[in-house]
């Protein structure tokens, strides 16, 4: 049991597809989301404007940005001066939108481009959830950037997102969520849903808040979940880092089977709703864990090492909050457990070194990431010393909090902890061999 749901909270993790731009580094930068949505309940409807502010090389003329092949667009443009410039594009492909700046622009290193389009969303469904993987919003693949986002809903519909809510406001016509992340992040999440549909509960935690949003689950066990979530955001709060914003917000959505993760915001689905009851928080605990590492620091996408930091670091994280609240034994049982997963593949033709998972896709692969990873960081835990341990995550989450981190980087910083460089050496073997570490 405790395996399985693990699996599904770790493949809900990343929303990807096998699209060949995904493989392509992109020599243009967005900078800022300025995003606008206007939802059409009656013809079940999103009309968005969104302003991307973007930084490029004076001699790059095109370049591709990910956007559903499924939106209308009215059109794409930048002003220059007090004139608007338009952007000639057109779909490369399933959601790739290849863009043509102009030769009154091509010498501008900061480009500003206004999309203008709608958005057919599906009637059926009681909660309008749009993922990043969605692509309702133009970005690029590998890149962060900082948001805000204005939608404007008819009365009687809530809308989350990530970040922060820095407004709630009522007019004549509508209401208008404003959410924000001054704060790069990945994923810009969008959930539209009758405000009935959701009962709130809030716990504080030292001045930051924890919002709960559930439609399916009792009063008993809605107060065990939102404690555990205060417990575990303060638990990492301390000992990593103080989290940077004053909410996290946590939405139940049946659609999902696991969970999909934001900064300052996580969806759960039926899944992990269902063992909340019973008790089981593993779930919960990973998705808290990623705050701060992958979802707080972000790691290089599809990267040398890429699924080791994404997912076998929170992995480790979450049982050390386990070791805290439950003890000791509890936090080796829980490491012996995916261990013991992985020594089922050891030294058959699925085994893997870690460093060779391009995509956590199968049993083996899976198990390589959740099994042997923390098995190994805790390797490395033990040899650093928990002191040091402890000053290298900090340093890490102070540094490249907002950031993109890569595999050289993470090397150069361990150093720091690392005088005679056997934990570098040690640490860098291990991820590149298979078997069971010694």
């Amino acid at each position: 049991m405790f395996c399985h749901n693990l699996k599904v909270i770790i493949l809900s993790f990343l929303v990807l597809s096998n699209h060949p731009a995904f493989c392509r580094t992109s020599s243009v930068e967005v900078t800022s989301y300025d995003i606008r949505v206007k939802f059409d309940s009656l013809k079940s409807q999103l009309r968005v404007f969104a302003e991307v502010e973007l930084q490029k090389p004076e001699a790059s003329r095109k370049f591709e940005m990910l956007l559903s092949s499924d939106v209308r667009i009215n059109s794409i443009k930048s002003k220059m001066n007090h004139d608007w410039i338009q952007i000639p594009s057109s779909f490369e492909g399933k959601d790739t939108l290849l863009l043509v700046v102009p030769p009154e622009l091509a010498s501008n290193k900061k480009l500003t481009i206004d999309f203008e389009y709608t958005l057919s969303l599906d009637e059926s469904k009681e909660v309008m959830t749009l993922f990043r993987g969605h692509r309702w919003y133009p970005l690029i693949l590998d890149q962060i950037a900082p948001f805000k986002l204005t939608t404007e809903v008819p009365h009687g519909f809530g809308v989350f997102s990530a970040g922060e809510l820095v407004q709630e406001k009522g007019f004549k016509e509508f209401s208008q969520f404003v959410w924000e992340s001054k704060i790069p992040v990945f994923k810009l999440p969008l959930i539209i849903a009758k405000s009935d549909l959701y009962e709130e509960t809030i716990e504080d935690v030292d001045g930051k808040k924890v919002y709960l949003y559930s439609s399916t689950i009792d009063e008993e066990t809605k107060k065990k979940v939102i404690s555990e979530a205060g417990r575990t955001l303060q638990f990492y709060d301390k000992f990593i880092g103080e989290y940077p914003y004053n909410r996290l917000t946590l939405v139940e959505v049946s659609e999902l089977q696991g969970a999909n993760i934001a900064s300052a915001f996580v969806m759960f689905g039926s899944t992990s709703f269902a063992q909340f009851k019973k008790g089981y928080y593993e779930s919960l605990h990973l998705s808290i864990a990623t705050q701060w590492i992958a979802a707080g620091v972000f790691f290089k996408l599809f990267g040398k090492g890429f699924w080791f930091f994404q997912l076998s670091l929170p992995h480790y994280l979450r049982l050390m909050y386990l070791e805290r609240a439950k003890g000791k034994e509890a936090f080796v049982k829980g490491l012996q457990r995916g261990l013991d997963a992985y020594k089922e593949i050891v030294g058959t033709k699925n085994d893997v070194a870690i460093l060779d998972v391009d995509f956590p896709n199968t049993k083996e692969k899976s198990r390589v990431i959740y099994g042997k990873g923390p098995y190994i960081i805790d390797k490395l835990r033990k040899r650093m010393g928990d002191e040091n341990w402890k000053k290298f995550l900090q340093g890490i989450y102070k540094d490249f909090k907002g950031r993109i981190l890569d595999y050289n980087r993470f090397i150069s910083y361990l150093f720091r902890y690392d005088q005679d460089g056997t934990c570098v050496s040690r640490l860098e073997k291990m991820l590149s061999e298979k078997g069971l570490p010694e």
